[in-house]
């Protein structure tokens, strides 16, 4: 393959790297919560780097919910409240939008 995708890194590697991320990503989604909005908040803080991921399942999971029997210790609770302030404001901006528009 042409094309260089980093130093040692064989391009058609990349792809692979990418689907194992997204596996994983969806698995630990689907380990903090049942529900869309859960699973919504938990992905909204992770990519606006409110959540550093370790790529250890279970450390990142400890890290969100808590470790087990001690769910008051995670973050899951304040990133669901951060993410719906979030999705309030945008609301309100994007109502203010449609009413100039």
């Amino acid at each position: 393959m042409s094309g260089k995708m980093g130093v040692g890194t064989p391009a058609h590697s990349q792809p692979l790297k990418l689907m194992m991320m997204k596996n994983y990503l969806l698995r630990l989604l689907e380990l903090c919560s049942d529900q869309a909005f859960g699973q919504d908040a938990v992905e909204w803080a992770i990519l606006s780097g409110h959540v550093p991921l370790t790529y250890n399942l279970q450390a990142d999971l400890t890290s969100i919910m808590g470790p087990p029997g001690f769910p008051a210790v995670g973050q899951y609770d304040d990133l669901c409240e951060a993410y719906r302030r979030y999705c309030a404001q945008h609301e309100t901006i994007d109502q203010q939008l449609l009413l100039a528009a």
